[in-house]
């Protein structure tokens, strides 16, 4: 999975975005999710990393903000 060097001590895990197919397609997901991350959170790097995730299905995010992480998990959850 994505794992960013990061600061950020608000961590978020949340299930792949739903697609059109029943196949995980992590590349699809991934660019789902991180154009979401850019056009509501912020800039990667700057708002945000990629962070490891718990489960094995999740995609797992850090945040700056704990307001930040919480829109995220209420969007993606």
């Amino acid at each position: 999975m994505l794992i960013d060097r990061h600061y950020f001590q608000y961590t978020a895990n949340v299930p792949w975005p739903k697609m059109l197919s029943d196949q995980v397609d992590w590349i699809s997901g991934i660019n789902c999710v991180e154009q979401w991350l850019n056009s509501y959170i912020g800039s990667h790097y700057i708002r945000w990393a990629w962070h490891d995730s718990e489960f094995s299905y999740h995609i797992g995010v850090a945040f700056k903000l704990d307001s930040d992480r919480s829109l995220f998990v209420l969007t993606w959850a």
